[in-house]
């Protein structure tokens, strides 16, 4: 087996172990990292384990030489260590936005620490702004929480929450004159004070939020749209310029003989820096469905569901869920991997501690599922009849990220659900999570449809030995109402009924019996729901018609009538000797 197949089946077997439980792991520490590893030094931490931690850094160079049995027991002491190998191996999709994500960037965000007020200290992708005092000053979005950036075809769009929150990080140096120590006139530069005094959270300029310092968590709530999040900070800085003179300044002496005369000046300065991200905002607000009983089938019922947007779960129950095609992964932030530390004379570069990550989603190869485990019988909860939507070319994922996103795939917009386990009550109300963490809305199903039983009647109305016309009749069984939709299919014929429910067809060298079948539109596409229904009828046996029959005696009496006097006539000329008759008077 090749090394590919083995990881691919080694995560198969792992996504499938680890769909219906939480995966565990004691925290050990993670192997350290040099300073090109994307795999940060300083974790699990912030309540984050050591499995999920190896699976949150996609980003990573995986080696594909692994083969099975690097991950049997001999060599694998811990669920942990299995997780962390895998996660070398390959990268380890998620089956819903993963709540490690957030854990971990909340966490994480408090390790960074700024600079002195003669340094700045920011992430490698930084954009840095200068003024005439206040240098590399900068502010950048450590994290917008929740939010999943979603692929599709060649372009990416970052989904939020209607409300969520942005953690920003900020910092600056201060450069002021060079002071001058020397001669009858000198000047000396300090600072008085310095600060972040705001950074404000807007969205296409509207103001949402305010904060003050190196780091703020700005909050939004009620956001719709796609709107452009705009963090600016604006720094301050107080300086003080202090002007001396001698007025007795004796060029051969070596000081002044008389008291300096002193001026202070003190100046103020400020900077503002800003950084934007564009967002949109899934409201999950266009979600409709409707329930569904079944005359054929009182243990039956099920439902339709139109999420109308990405979805990742729909939960009937607490317990009973269906998932979507699409799938999650997390890489870091891009620019965050180095930090840089720079000074009026020198740069320093350092693998950060600060290492934000971003939660991904992606169209998987596999269909919409239910991850439910079956009951004891082997009878499954909850089944997807079908699921149906747009037709989408599929992304093409980041060079370092060894997952396979389907191409093309259908966008599932709809899902249709049955059960023969779960009440009807059970359908009154479903869950939509969306593809952002948190992200639900309970939408209550109202309207209720009815899949009606139906009754096909066969009629032959016309046969012989060829052919035989045959009609078909379909009607509702409980009102007896023609049903005018659907096809019926009559041995290799098909045909559409009318307005009437009626369908016509001729069958050539037909059997003697004749079976037909009634297939209505399936349920969840249409209107008004029909069941199946079958009918079986026979020809009549090929008897001829009186007139044939008659035809048939005379043509038989004219051809043997001459035959029959000749043989009388013989018989009569040899005296009875031909047939053993003799004359009697």
């Amino acid at each position: 087996m090749s090394a590919r197949r083995s990881i691919t089946a080694v995560l198969a077997l792992f996504l499938v172990s680890s769909s219906t439980i939480v995966i565990a792991g004691s925290v050990h520490t993670a192997t350290p990292s040099n300073g090109d590893s994307p795999v940060p030094d300083d974790g699990p931490d912030y309540g984050v384990n050591n499995s999920t931690f190896q699976r949150l850094w996609s980003e990573d160079t995986d080696k594909g030489n692994l083969s099975a049995d690097d991950f049997g027991d001999s060599n694998v002491a811990s669920r942990s260590e299995f997780t962390r190998r895998l996660a070398q191996s390959t990268d380890i999709p998620f089956a819903q936005p993963p709540q490690a994500a957030d854990d971990w960037n909340r966490g994480d965000f408090g390790d960074y620490t700024p600079g002195s007020e003669r340094s700045s200290v920011h992430p490698a992708g930084a954009s840095l702004e200068d003024g005439v005092y206040i240098k590399d000053a900068y502010v950048s979005i450590f994290a917008v929480q929740p939010s999943t950036v979603l692929h599709q075809g060649n372009e990416t769009t970052r989904y939020v929450s209607p409300e969520g929150q942005v953690r920003a990080i900020s910092d600056y140096r201060v450069a002021t004159p060079q002071s001058d120590q020397n001669g009858s006139e000198r000047d000396r530069w300090s600072i008085d004070q310095t600060q972040i005094e705001s950074v404000e959270l807007t969205a296409d300029g509207q103001s949402l939020d305010a904060g003050s310092g190196h780091q703020a968590t700005l909050q939004y709530t009620d956001l719709s749209g796609s709107p452009q999040l705009t963090v600016t900070a604006t720094i301050t800085v107080q300086l003080r310029h202090v002007t001396l003179e001698c007025p007795t300044w004796n060029d051969t002496g070596s000081g002044c003989s008389v008291d300096w005369t002193r001026n202070v000046e003190t100046l103020e300065a400020s900077k503002t820096v800003s950084t934007s991200q564009n967002v949109s905002v899934n409201q999950l607000s266009g979600i409709t469905g409707n329930r569904v009983q079944f005359e054929t089938d009182e243990n039956r019922t099920g439902a339709v569901v139109h999420p109308n947007t990405e979805w990742s779960t729909i939960a009937v129950d607490e317990e009973v869920q269906a998932r979507s095609n699409w799938w999650f992964y997390t890489a870091g932030s891009d620019g965050w991997q180095t930090m840089v530390t720079r000074t009026a004379t020198n740069t320093s570069r350092a693998e950060s501690s600060v290492r934000p990550v971003q939660v991904h989603a992606f169209p998987s190869q596999q269909t919409p599922y239910i991850p439910t485990e079956p009951t004891d019988d082997g009878t499954h909860p909850l089944a997807i009849e079908e699921s149906w939507g747009t037709e989408q070319t599929g992304p093409s994922l980041p060079p370092n990220i060894d997952l396979e996103s389907a191409d093309p795939y259908v966008n599932a917009d709809s899902l249709a659900l049955s059960s023969t386990t779960l009440d009807e009550r059970d359908f009154r109300e479903v869950t939509i999570h969306g593809i952002v963490r948190g992200q639900s809305r309970t939408v209550s199903l109202s309207k209720q449809q009815t899949v009606r039983e139906t009754d096909l009647t066969l009629t032959v109305v016309d046969a012989n030995a060829t052919h035989a016309v045959v009609r078909a009749k379909v009607t509702e069984n409980a009102t007896g109402d023609a049903v005018t939709t659907g096809r019926v299919a009559i041995e290799n014929q098909t045909t559409a009924l009318n307005s009437s429910g009626t369908g016509i067809v001729t069958l050539s060298d037909s059997g003697s019996v004749v079976r037909g079948e009634y297939t209505p539109t399936a349920w969840w596409q249409a209107e008004k729901p029909y069941a199946v229904s079958t009918d079986v009828t026979t020809l009549p046996a090929d008897f001829p018609d009186a007139q044939s029959i008659i035809q048939l005696v005379v043509v038989t009496i004219l051809w043997f009538l001459p035959v029959a006097v000749l043989l009388f006539g013989f018989n009569y000329m040899s005296g009875g000797e031909l047939l053993g008759l003799s004359n009697r008077t």
